[in-house]
């Protein structure tokens, strides 16, 4: 599949839901947003890194193989990170997808304002200290200065 394939009538949901369709590695995954342009946000997430990764290579990849390089490089290990600190805690009414989302603008906010790279671990960590609830919230930070 190549994002020229993804049909550019369809919502962003439905464009996320055709390409996710045909991929493995997405099979059982409880990925919800509540908005289309979530949707789009995660869809640009993945082209982007499908350029990124064709900047680094002789020969340029598939959609779906920008999908599961995305998955198995960036959303797995988040979400494996998210899962190890209990981060969906915090968030009682968070999906996964939502956490997700969240943390990633965090990431990326935390790259920038640092000026170096920040692993997954400490951003979720960051996140949870700076917008969890309740106990969680005081966890996390205790788990970010032990970091």
């Amino acid at each position: 599949m190549t994002i020229e394939n993804l049909t550019p009538t369809l919502s962003a949901r439905e464009r996320f839901e055709q390409l996710t369709s045909c991929a493995g590695e997405f099979k059982g995954e409880d990925f919800q947003l509540t908005s289309d342009s979530e949707y789009a946000e995660v869809l640009q997430s993945i082209v982007d890194h499908k350029y990124l990764t064709n900047e680094t290579i002789p020969f340029e990849i598939r959609m779906d193989q920008a999908l599961f390089c995305w998955y198995e490089n960036l959303y797995h290990p988040m979400m494996r990170a998210i899962d190890e600190t209990g981060l969906a805690f915090a968030f009682p009414d968070a999906t996964r997808g939502q956490l997700f989302l969240w943390v990633s603008r965090h990431w990326h906010f935390l790259k920038q304002d640092r000026g170096r790279e920040v692993g997954f671990q400490e951003a979720v960590l960051s996140y949870g200290a700076r917008f969890g609830s309740g106990v969680m919230r005081l966890v996390n930070r205790v788990r970010l200065l032990a970091a």
